[in-house]
């Protein structure tokens, strides 16, 4: 590795970490209670269904295996933070709906990505911001290509 690539292999993965125990700790301070970024991002998952999440559309929108997912739900019923409710169409159906808690977890998990960016953007100038926002779309680009092509 050339010093480039050995400077950019250590910010990208320093940066990854220190967001998962930033983002990890503002939801235990935001929230007021202990969840995984794990179960904070299938809670988010679930919102965005509007009440009308199958585990596999949520399976599906995670990027996760089935059984995964159906076990991160049952994980997440049993702290409270979700519920199951039968399909009145189809009774092998059940949507997931996320609970008061669950609710309150989504909005300190919205919420702390709300002041993550405000505070990112804050501390940059115009020409900064497109030259990042390009930045990480290339890496978005390159992860989301190598992702979908490991599946």
């Amino acid at each position: 590795m050339d010093d480039f690539e050995s400077s950019l292999n250590d910010l990208l993965v320093d940066t990854f970490f220190s967001i998962l125990k930033f983002e990890s700790a503002s939801l235990k301070s935001l929230a007021g209670m202990s969840v995984t970024i794990a179960e904070a991002h299938m809670i988010d998952c679930i919102a965005r269904q509007n009440g009308q999440a199958t585990v596999s559309q949520v399976a599906s929108g995670m990027q996760l295996a089935i059984p995964t997912a159906t076990a991160t739900v049952k994980k997440l019923e049993s702290k409270g933070y979700v519920t199951k409710v039968p399909c009145e169409d189809d009774a092998r159906r059940s949507y997931i709906r996320l609970t008061d808690l669950g609710r309150r977890v989504d909005r300190a998990h919205t919420l702390f990505h709300q002041r993550m960016v405000r505070n990112i953007s804050a501390q940059l100038e115009g020409p900064e911001k497109e030259i990042l926002l390009m930045a990480i779309k290339k890496l978005s680009v390159f992860f989301g290509s190598r992702t979908k092509a490991a599946q």
